[in-house]
């Protein structure tokens, strides 16, 4: 399984200031070293750049993986599952193309327990959907979210993707297909359509642009595979051209050939 709560590329910064951990370690004898420690090893995970620093300036926080020479490439947009964080897909970053800027946003509800989701789960009569209120709410939040991104990143409007697994692939189901004015394309993985959303979806020349990635494992066991089946089916229905995949023996993950696969659309 890739990307989630993957790890952070190694930085020089870190060899750099090690010393300083390894110092704190020799005065054991103190009792607080092991916390002077740690301490430290966070102080310079933040130096070298490993843990990338939360911003908070636009309508979701997020954290960003940008070239170091401005560019005009595909920004990619990651909406991670349900209680995970804006960390989770972050490590995919470096399976993307090298010009491109990844975002990873942070759902805005926070869980009792940790992480976070873009909105709680209901049973609408007898389906999976999600509560209204807060559903149309994120939708909205994402939308803004993408304008105000092409703006302070000088991006192309024309060449943004979406892409989420689980909860943040339901996510980019509502927001693309609702307005597909927004992306370029959007990449669904284990995720599913809900209900609520295809009474959102309005036949458009935009929408029959819309580039669509569907993968999913045959044995997800929170997301059946029959919902991507079902999704597909209905989009198609509609005249659309969705990209479908599907991973034998794959549960509720992300695996490296979907990457692959997910790479050689997003070209």
């Amino acid at each position: 399984m890739l990307g989630l709560a993957a790890k952070m590329p190694q930085a020089n910064a870190f060899e750099s200031y090690a010393f300083i951990a390894i110092f704190a370690l020799r005065i054991i004898f103190m009792g607080r070293a092991l916390f002077i420690a740690l301490y430290l090893f966070s102080f310079i995970g933040n130096v070298a750049g490993q843990v990338p620093v939360l911003e908070t300036s636009l309508a979701l926080k997020y954290i960003v993986h940008a070239p170091a020479k401005p560019t005009r490439g595909p920004v990619v947009i990651l909406l991670h599952g349900y209680g995970s964080d804006e960390k989770d897909l972050y490590g995919l970053r470096s399976a993307f193309l090298p010009n491109a800027i990844i975002i990873s946003a942070q759902a805005p509800y926070a869980l009792a327990g940790g992480g976070y989701q873009w909105y709680e789960m209901e049973n609408i009569n007898g389906q999976r959907d999600g509560k209204k209120e807060e559903l149309e709410r994120s939708v909205g939040l994402v939308n803004k979210f993408i304008t105000q991104v092409v703006e302070k990143y000088n991006a192309n409007p024309k060449d943004v993707y979406l892409m989420g697994f689980s909860q943040g692939a339901i996510m980019s189901f509502a927001v693309g297909l609702a307005a597909p004015d927004k992306v370029k394309g959007i990449g669904v993985l284990s995720g599913m359509l809900y209900p609520s959303v295809r009474e959102t979806i309005k036949s458009s020349p935009a929408l029959k642009k819309l580039k669509i990635f569907i993968a999913h494992g045959t044995t997800d066991e929170r997301i059946p595979f029959k919902y991507a089946v079902s999704a597909n089916s209905y989009l198609a229905a509609m005249g659309l051209k969705p990209e479908f995949h599907q991973y034998e023996g794959m549960g509720h993950s992300i695996s490296n050939s979907e990457m692959a696969d997910l790479i050689k659309w997003l070209k």
